[in-house]
């Protein structure tokens, strides 16, 4: 049986760890503010108060995703 020498982890600078958690959490603050934004415009868009543009973009874009944020609505109205 041939010898298998032990997995010795890549070593990681502490700059290197900084800079990815720093990474991590820019990708958290980014997802966290976002899509909330997103789902707020998307919910505004099917409101009688949005213009007549925004209700289209709404519609299709929300079509293109199979009317999530619609069902969305319907849930919180139900």
């Amino acid at each position: 049986m041939p010898f298998m020498a032990p997995y010795v982890r890549p070593y990681i600078s502490p700059k290197e760890r900084a800079e990815n958690r720093a990474r991590w959490i820019r990708i958290g603050y980014w997802t966290a503010v976002t899509i909330p934004a997103a789902i707020a415009l998307m919910m505004f868009g099917y409101s009688d108060q949005a213009p007549a543009w925004l209700r289209e973009i709404t519609v299709k874009l929300d079509a293109l995703f199979g009317f999530p944020v619609l069902g969305l609505i319907k849930a919180i109205a139900a």
